[in-house]
């Protein structure tokens, strides 16, 4: 795209637009049948992060005549700078414009990320609403947890995937490429489209005011059914699930591989939505997880990876697999973490195995204060669980543990926020015996909102006074601890959030009207303004504070469509049960028989018999190993769309890249071991690196060229090995050694010949020759402003550059950049300038 680079130069994060990550798939879009944009409708560093996203671009990019790129929202600045040039929004691959693709997938997670959905849409110049678009548009459909209750954004697209997409998107893609060309009306593509399972295409649907509610709800046309019954994996033990995974040039939220062993929960936890969801728990073989893991961490480079789950601790397998991992992962400097354990399942031995390589942060969601009101939301655990999980934890050496609560539960007490201090002081003391110092704690509280398909979805959420007056207890409670932590979450967010999850189609023109008044990005609270919502609202002539309220119990609710599998009755009873602070049991302890609380009891996976298989082999490293340790000083370059990667990011590159390519670093000792490698000062943001230096120590030997040859085969796009050297000592450190840093500036761009034009005309400078002005304008500079940093700078006829000779101080350094803004008064020239070499104080023999 002709613009991109110059909307790069002015955006804060240039590194979220670019693409040309490690294990990027890009293919010919001309060779291909169908174009699928699989978008996230968040920034770059959250999208990057779903494990869901991950698996449909690997499973629709093994298919041939298919292809996947991604596209993510784009931060304000990225949209202004889209808008003001009327450039539209484009995939990350191939830069393809968004209405140019065929099928656009989103992944809806969380509500508070609608109205980035209008602002893709838009940016991609195509119509928001279904109705507007023809079969000339992509296809508009959406999947993920946030479609359990479409209505608020059931307009907008043109169906919905209900469940698991793995055969089901596939299944999607494959019907609509044949029927675009068969039938010539949207309608008809639509009507087909909705015979296939889990698929729920709202414009053959119609909202009603139903009795008992002024929500409302939706009633089925002709030839479609009544209900959507949500898609459902199976057999699960060995899902698709990818191994090359793309690997993000920039710092990304959950920065390491992810396989998830198991997918649903097996307990009945009265508040998580995700129960019902994702329900029943199906896990996968541990021969198969085993497998992923280490075939993953090969082919990415990460230094660490995680076993998901909504409760990874009931996976039957998982005491032996961290074992047999962390075997494997320890040789190689690999972290492990685990996702939501649960106090109970924190052994001596887990939490031993997890910590041989880092301490990778220690979770507990006790959720709420006291064991009563554990019984209430049906949270099987105990104060003395969650003190002895706490226990096992700060005897293995953690300084720091995370606890998750909710405020404003059904029936929640007075005592059941004194029950959280209570129970934060126990661990302070347990820690600080232990320890023989103050833990570290620090504690998220949310506020509870009433979530549909949950047995407390016909309860209506606390009062916003009442929320804040339980936050600020905490918080004054715990204010007397400076080593706690206390962070809740933003009331005005989750009312919010509260609204669209249980909102209705009235609300798709509250989201219109406040998208259009400038709301976006609701989850990021720099962002955030309430008031916007507030205007909406009112404009819009809807009581936001309605969908707050109980509901009936006997009204149709506007997702009662949505098929999950678990009966509403059973979600009644248990909401019954809750009311008396009875506990049920969970499916693992229960009998279908007895529960009969869903359709699917035949799918839940409850035994297994497979045998755990160590994958056989070690890992292989590149070289020859000795017994000595060498020095090595590798030259590379930073170019093209490369300088748009912060230092820290490349620095995580080279490590990533030399993982991959079996090259064996000598690491830091102590709890967090890290490669040993030194790097020359950062570059700006935006300059190229033309001769860049890396130092490393290994126990390998390499030959020169086949080092640089293969460590090439395993760099992203911009980034390029130019050379190796190995040095008979150790010293002096690279950053002592290095003596001048030389810089160049491109004179033959438009911006430096202006800036020259309007120098020479101020200060009256004038030539036939052009170089002689330049020359004429630094000589003016020097004899102001030299004070003995600036060794030289010359001009180059033949290149046209402008090169500046720095002196190099291991402790402070001159901006370049600077210099060149006071040389041509040009603000911000990094994008003209280069890195172009840097010069030694001594040539030490090489070997």
């Amino acid at each position: 795209m002709k613009d991109l680079e110059n909307i790069l130069k002015e955006v804060e994060k240039p590194g979220r637009y670019l693409g040309g990550e490690w294990n990027e798939i890009k293919k010919n879009p001309l060779r291909v049948k169908a174009k699928i944009g699989l978008i996230f409708p968040d920034l770059y560093e959250v999208g990057m992060s779903y494990l869901g996203q991950k698996i449909l671009y690997s499973l629709l990019n093994e298919n041939t005549s298919i292809l996947a790129e991604r596209v993510f929202a784009p931060w304000i600045d990225f949209e202004q700078k889209l808008r003001a040039r009327n450039t539209p929004l484009y995939s990350l691959e191939n830069k393809i414009p968004l209405d140019q693709f065929d099928v656009l997938g989103f992944s809806l997670l969380y509500e508070l990320n609608y109205t980035n959905i209008l602002t893709i849409l838009d940016l991609g110049h195509i119509p928001l609403f279904s109705k507007q678009r023809g079969l000339e548009y992509p296809l508009i459909i959406a999947g993920g947890p946030a479609v359990f209750n479409p209505e608020p954004v059931a307009s907008i697209f043109d169906l919905f995937l209900v469940g698991d997409g793995e055969k089901a998107f596939m299944e999607i893609i494959e019907k609509f490429v044949i029927l675009k060309d068969e039938l010539k009306e949207k309608s008809e593509v639509l009507k087909e489209m909705a015979k296939i399972k889990g698929v729920y295409v709202p414009s053959l649907y119609t909202s009603y005011q139903p009795q008992n509610s002024f929500l409302m709800a939706v009633k089925p046309g002709n030839d479609v059914p009544e209900k959507i019954e949500k898609r459902i994996h199976f057999p699960f033990s060995e899902a698709p699930f990818p191994e090359k995974i793309v690997v993000p040039n920039t710092n990304v939220i959950f920065d390491r591989v992810a396989v998830e062993v198991a997918r649903g929960c097996y307990h009945k936890c009265r508040f998580c939505q995700a129960l019902s969801i994702y329900f029943p728990h199906r896990a996968k073989s541990p021969s198969f997880v085993l497998r992923k893991v280490l075939d993953s961490l090969r082919q990415t480079g990460y230094e660490a990876a995680s076993l998901s789950s909504l409760s990874v601790s009931d996976y039957p397998y998982l005491c032996d697999i961290v074992g047999s991992l962390m075997t494997e992962l320890e040789k190689q400097k690999i972290s492990l973490s685990l996702s939501s354990l649960r106090p109970k399942g924190l052994s001596s031995e887990l939490a031993k195995n997890i910590i041989k390589v880092r301490k990778t942060g220690f979770t507990l969601v006790p959720e709420a204060g006291t064991e009563r009101l554990r019984r209430v939301i049906n949270k099987n655990l105990k104060n003395t669980e969650i003190l002895k999980a706490a226990e096992n934890a700060f005897f293995q050496g953690w300084k720091l543990l995370k606890l998750y609560f909710m405020v404003g539960l059904p029936t929640e007490r007075d005592e059941d926020l004194e029950g959280i201090v209570s129970l934060v002081e126990d661990m302070i003391r347990i820690g600080s015996k232990i320890l023989k110092s103050h833990p570290n704690i620090n504690i998220s509280a949310t506020s509870f909102i009433p979530k549909p398909h949950t047995p407390f979805q016909w309860l209506k959420m606390e009062d916003e006074k009442i929320l804040g007056e339980k936050h600020r207890f905490l918080k004054s409670h715990l204010r007397k601890y400076p080593f706690v932590k206390f962070k809740n979450h933003s009331l005005k967010n989750s009312i919010l959030e509260a609204v669209f999850s249980r909102g209705d189609s009235q609300l798709t023109r509250v989201l219109l009207r406040a998208w259009k008044n400038g709301a976006r990005f609701e989850s990021w609270s720099d962002l955030f303004g309430f008031h916007i919502w507030e205007k909406a609202f009112e404009s819009e002539n809807v009581e936001y504070g309605l969908y707050l309220e109980a509901l009936d119990r006997k009204a149709v609710l506007p997702w009662d469509h949505i098929d999950t599998g678990i009966k509403k009755s059973h979600l009644l009873q248990e909401l019954d049960k809750a009311l008396k602070e009875e506990r049920t049991l969970s499916c693992l302890d229960n009998r279908c028989d007895l529960c009969q609380g869903c359709n699917l009891s035949p799918l839940l996976e409850r035994e297994f018999q497979e045998q755990i298989e160590i994958p056989s082999g070690p890992h292989s490293f590149f070289g020859r190993k000795t017994q000595n340790i060498f020095r090595y000083r590798a030259v590379y370059s930073k170019c093209k769309t490369a300088k748009f990667i912060s230092h820290l990011d490349l620095s995580n590159i080279i490590q990533r890249t030399f993982r991959r390519a079996g090259i064996s670093v000598v690491h830091s000792e102590g709890f967090h071991p890290k490669m040993v490698i030194s790097y020359l000062p950062a570059l700006p943001l935006g300059m190229e690196g033309k001769a860049e230096i890396v130092e490393f120590k290994s126990q390998y030997q390499f030959n020169e060229d086949e080092f640089v040859s293969h460590v090439n085969k395993f760099l992203p796009a911009g980034v390029k090995f130019l050379s190796l050297k190995k040095f008979k000592t150790f010293k002096p450190r690279l950053n002592e050694e290095i003596k001048t840093l030389v810089y160049s500036v491109d004179l033959k761009s438009r911006v430096a010949k202006e800036a020259l034009k309007a120098i020479c005309k101020e200060k009256n400078i004038s030539s036939d020759d052009d170089y002689k002005k330049v020359e004429k304008i630094v000589d003016d500079f020097l004899a102001d402003n030299n004070n003995g940093n600036i060794e030289g700078i010359s001009s180059d006829r033949e290149k046209k550059k402008l090169f500046i000779y720095l002196k190099h101080s291991p402790h402070k350094n001159v901006r370049s950049q600077e210099i060149v803004e006071n040389i041509l008064r040009i603000k911000n020239p990094v994008f003209m300038m280069a890195r172009e070499k840097v010069l030694f104080k001594s040539d030490e023999k090489l070997t």
